[in-house]
């Protein structure tokens, strides 16, 4: 019998070649143990193990042979060209069990006979004509092959070597029918034996049918893909679709394509509802490997699935319906065999039996299969091959191939529609276009005419100046009336840079003006640039005195996105009343700071001519008062006029004094409203435990209470206590200042009552109090205030508010005269007539606790008397002092700094105490008096030599240094003259004191004073500012005049204390 094998051959396959895998299961395991030789000196049969046997060709063969060996071993070999197997040489024997134990299908072709022996695997090859072909010659087992193999065997004889021949197609019963189709390589191997001649040959199979038909399979979806990938249309698609699936007949032996014939309902409603699909209507698009009319491929459309009964349309609604390919065979019923009466495959000429039906998706839908379905493709299957994974993978992905390229199509189809219908519609509003520009031209022309008329009419000049690229000086486009009055420029000038506005300008102003035209031209920012200057032409506002006219000229450039200049749009306005306006501003501020200046000047003049007199005057009624006491006790009693006479005089010198104390209270009010006023009233912040403050504060008025027989108390609130104030953060001047002003007109209401007493309140909180403890509300304030507790140098303590009170059982105020409280100058009349006063004194309260964040209020009833209360920001000392008490830091700092204008106003006892005092404790100072007031030297050297004190007086500040040079503080002076402190004057002829005690400093300095000098300053100028410059010049200490000596004397000791601990 042939052998398709060697008869069917096909030179036009090719492919890798591939050896199939041995299957272990299938092998006899058992056979292949190791065995380990026995030890020659243990010959025991215990330790003896029987060796294997593997040779089928024995005489005893192994115990398990395969069936198909058994078959071979009772074949009668000895009528074959091998003869009996007995007589078999080693190398055959050799060579057969080679054969057999080889997995992959192999023959033998033995001996000069060519005697064919094969194996188990290689059977299905003879297709059926084993066992005939075993033992006997090749020509007579495979005589129609033995032509196409016989060159291949004399090229191995002849050459010895082996040949590989590649993918061979064969027709083998592989299971699924008896031709199923294969293909194979093989390799033909020549047999050497031990005299060096060719014995035989074997031929051993590799399958390589899957690589070569998915190689097949995979060609076929490239090229279905490339010819239906970019189909214009529909049409196209199905007629490409058709001729990428004739690229493949071995495994699509027919194919009808049918898709629904509404396409304009495909585009417009992609894709289509499942609801209406068995209404759906399809057609036949193409037909490849059948002739059309047959009943499978009926040639008319519009087939309802519903409705069609021939051919396949009534199996389309269950391919629809399912996810995977519908396939349809004859054998198992599923397929009508006249379905496929008269097709053949056109590869093998085998009768088609099986079909598979595909619906096309264009998309995927997981709710209902039936969505989306466009179109179905029927395939015939190949007859030779089973419709496995493979297979099915195959269609599934062609199917998947064609619904994608589908897609593409029928978006491409909708965008050429769509394209159309966007050119209709461009055409369409191109022509609207065309009728709205034309209209909104005119409506822009008529607005450009309606702006130029606005323009020439408004009273700012206006021009647009356009730059083209290479024309760097630009070129009028525009300019209105205005600009031409303005400027001076004329019509017949185009280019801006000509403009005669350049030659017009003031001179000062030309290169501001050029540098600001430069940035509007090379700073590439759309920006608004503004810049002022003056031209040659009178304006109406200068009366003719300048003959300028001031112009605003406001710019703006725009510039391309090359970075070049385009346009520059600028208006002009006259600014001349602006300027003549701020110019009266001007003037007329610096017409208030010279008044400003004159005034404070005025009151420093008089402040000081005022001061001057007041300390003579103080300090003469004191030396009045001091003889007095003197004389007195040296007078008999029994002269009673000359004692009445004396006591008259001593009221006098305390009326004086008094007068003397009120007029200086008044200089004081005044210089505190000046500051005030001008901005120049500054808080302090100091360290400070505020009762003690209070505590000495009171001691000054101890000798006018009782002068006066008034009972004073200090009432320390729960609230003080409870927050545990000790150490506070304020200006412990401004505080006494306001609570001195209280008592002093406490003292002043109270004198004269039968109930004489004062009680001073203290109370804290950590709220900002709206009314006082005892229920007073607080003033408003008269302004906004800063915080002053905010500033750096106030710390971070914590923020509390403290709360004085001043109350007196004095003759209290009507509700009338309450009205007229804390206003400037305001006194009710009965207090004016009756106890003086400037007005000034509640009025400096309200505003020291307004400006310390405070406020002040006041409870009054005619006949039953008053409380006065206020209250204060503060904060807690995070580094309280704790070396000294508040009275030694009050003693260190000059009086000024702590009182401005208030004197420490001792009782008429306190200066005998003072005096005393000073004799005792002091030995006498050798004093340099500078001044040049002839009665203020001779009244003040008079009492402080009663005092016991050495005095000598210069004029100015040039003879006192003359007297320094004279001392023993001068160098190389031993024998000079003693001198501990010097009195100086400011304001002085030829030198004054500041100029003075700069150049003692100097001297101090250079070595001509061999120590230092100290220097107190006494003087009438009382300013805050006053104090300032004088220590910043040198001076140790300030006093103001008035001032007690001894208090000067006080001064003095404390000073002379200090250098000399110091020292």
């Amino acid at each position: 019998m042939p052998d398709p094998l060697l008869t069917n051959l096909d030179p036009r396959i090719t492919s890798p070649t591939t050896t199939p895998s041995l299957d272990p299961e299938k092998l006899p395991l058992s056979k292949y143990q190791i065995t380990h030789a026995t030890p020659k000196d243990d010959p025991s049969p215990d330790n003896q193990v029987q060796t294997p046997k593997y040779d089928w060709t024995a005489s005893l063969p192994p115990s398990d042979l395969s069936p198909y060996i058994e078959s071979l071993r009772v074949l009668d070999w000895a009528s074959t060209p091998l003869g009996p197997m007995r007589t078999w040489s080693h190398e055959l024997r050799l060579m057969c069990n080679l054969l057999m134990a080889n997995p992959n299908p192999t023959i033998m072709f033995w001996g000069p006979e060519l005697t064919t022996i094969y194996n188990e695997a290689y059977a299905p090859f003879t297709t059926g004509n084993h066992p005939d072909a075993i033992g006997v010659r090749i020509q007579d087992a495979f005589k129609q092959a033995w032509p196409n193999f016989e060159p291949i065997h004399r090229r191995c004889i002849r050459t010895g070597r082996g040949e590989l021949v590649e993918n061979t197609l064969a027709f083998v019963d592989k299971g699924f029918g008896p031709h199923d189709e294969a293909v194979y390589s093989f390799t033909y191997v020549p047999i050497v034996g031990e005299e060096d001649i060719i014995v035989g040959v074997t031929a051993t199979f590799f399958e390589t049918t899957k690589e070569k038909i998915g190689e097949r399979r995979m060609n076929t979806l490239l090229k279905t893909g490339e010819v239906t990938s970019s189909c214009p249309d529909l049409k196209t698609f199905w007629n490409n679709v058709s001729r990428g699936l004739g690229y493949n007949k071995h495994d699509i032996t027919f194919a009808l394509l049918y898709s629904s014939s509404d396409q304009t309902k495909i585009s417009e409603s992609h894709p289509p509802p499942s609801t209406d699909f068995t209404s759906w209507k399809f057609g036949l698009e193409a037909a490849l490997g059948v002739s059309a009319g047959l009943p499978i491929a009926p040639t008319r459309t519009d087939i309802e699935i519903s409705q069609g009964q021939e051919g396949f349309i009534p199996y389309f609604q269950a391919a629809a319906e399912s996810t995977e390919p519908l396939f349809l065979h004859t054998k198992d019923g599923s397929l009508s065999r006249h379905l496929l009466a008269g097709i053949e495959t056109p590869v093998f000429q085998d009768p088609c039996e099986s079909v598979v039906i595909s619906a096309v998706r264009p998309t995927l839908s997981e709710e209902d299969a039936r969505e989306g379905v466009l179109g179905f493709v029927v395939m015939g299957l190949n007859s030779r091959q089973p419709y496995d994974n493979d297979y099915k993978l195959f269609v599934r992905l062609l199917t998947r191939q064609i619904g994608t390229s589908m897609a593409a199509a029928i978006l491409r189809e909708e965008e050429k529609r769509r394209g159309r219908t966007l050119v209709e519609q461009a055409a369409i509003d191109e022509r609207r276009v065309e009728k709205e520009l034309a209209a909104r031209t005119t409506e822009l022309e008529k607005s450009e005419l309606q702006l130029r008329r606005v323009a020439d009419a408004v009273l700012v000049g206006i021009f647009v100046i356009d730059y083209n690229p290479g024309y760097s000086d630009g070129s009028y486009s525009y300019r209105n009336e205005k600009w031409f009055e303005m400027t001076g420029d004329t019509r017949s000038n185009l280019t801006a840079s000509k403009s005669p506005i350049w030659a017009s300008l003031h001179p000062d102003d030309v290169g501001a003006v050029r540098d600001a035209w430069n940035t509007i031209h090379y700073d590439n920012v759309n920006t608004i640039s503004k810049f002022e200057f003056r031209v040659q032409k009178p304006s109406e506002y200068d009366e003719g005195q300048t003959g300028y006219t001031w112009l605003l000229l406001t710019c703006t450039s725009f510039w391309n996105k090359d970075g070049c200049l385009k346009t520059v749009i600028g208006s002009c306005t006259d600014i001349s009343s602006q300027k003549w306006a701020e110019d009266i501003q001007r003037k007329r501020v610096e017409d208030a700071l010279e008044s400003k200046r004159q005034q404070e000047s005025f009151i420093d003049v008089t402040s000081h001519e005022m001061r001057n007199p007041l300390g003579a005057i103080m300090i003469s009624a004191d030396d009045i008062e001091k003889t007095l006491r003197v004389l007195i006790p040296e007078i008999p009693d029994s002269t009673g006029k000359i004692a009445t006479l004396l006591e008259d005089i001593d009221e006098a010198a305390r009326t004086i004094l008094h007068c003397a104390q009120h007029q200086k209270r008044i200089v004081d009010d005044v210089l505190t409203i000046s500051k005030l006023d001008s901005g120049l009233f500054n808080i302090t912040p100091t360290d400070v435990q505020i009762v003690v403050a209070v505590k000495n504060t009171l001691k000054m008025f101890e000798g006018e209470f009782r002068a006066a027989d008034i009972e004073e108390e200090l009432s320390v609130a729960e609230s003080y206590r409870a927050l545990n104030v000790d150490w506070v953060l304020l200006d412990p001047s401004r505080v006494m200042q306001i609570l001195i002003n209280l008592i002093t007109n406490a003292i002043k209401f109270t004198r004269d009552e039968a109930t004489r007493g004062i009680t001073v309140h203290i109370g804290a909180s950590l709220e900002r109090p709206l009314k006082s403890p005892s229920g007073i509300a607080y003033l408003p304030p008269r302004k906004p205030r800063e915080d002053l507790t905010l500033r750096p140098e106030w710390g971070n303590g914590e923020s509390l508010y403290l709360l004085f009170g001043v109350a007196d059982s004095g003759c209290g105020l009507t509700d009338d005269e309450k009205k007229i409280l804390f206003l400037r100058f305001s006194q009710t009349p009965r207090t004016h007539v009756n106890y003086g006063g400037s007005g000034l004194g509640l009025f400096i309260c309200r505003e020291l606790t307004e400006l310390q964040g405070g406020g002040i209020g006041v409870a009054s009833e005619h006949g039953v008397g008053s409380m006065f209360t206020f209250y204060i920001k503060a904060r807690r000392s995070t580094a309280a002092p704790t070396d000294r008490n508040l009275q030694q830091y009050l003693n260190m700092r000059p009086q000024t700094h702590l009182f401005p204008g208030i004197p420490r106003n001792p009782s008429p006892s306190r200066p005998e105490r003072a005096e005393t005092q000073s004799s005792q404790e002091s030995q006498g100072f050798d004093i340099l008096l500078v001044e040049d007031n002839k009665i203020n030297q001779q009244v003040l050297s008079k009492q402080l030599r009663k005092l016991g004190h050495r005095v000598t007086i210069a004029n100015h500040g040039l003879e006192a240094i003359n007297s320094l040079s004279k001392s023993k503080l001068w160098k190389d002076q031993v024998n000079g003259v003693e001198l501990s402190v010097v009195l100086m004057d400011i304001e002085m002829p030829v030198m004054d004191g500041l100029t003075c005690v700069k150049k003692i400093r100097c001297l101090q300095e250079e070595g001509e004073l061999v120590k230092h000098v100290p220097i107190i300053a006494i003087t009438a100028n009382a300013r805050a500012e006053h104090v300032e410059k004088a220590l910043g010049a040198g001076m140790d200490d300030f006093v103001s005049k008035p001032f007690g000596v001894p208090d000067l004397v006080a001064r003095m000791e404390r000073l002379l204390s200090l250098q000399n601990t110091a020292s």
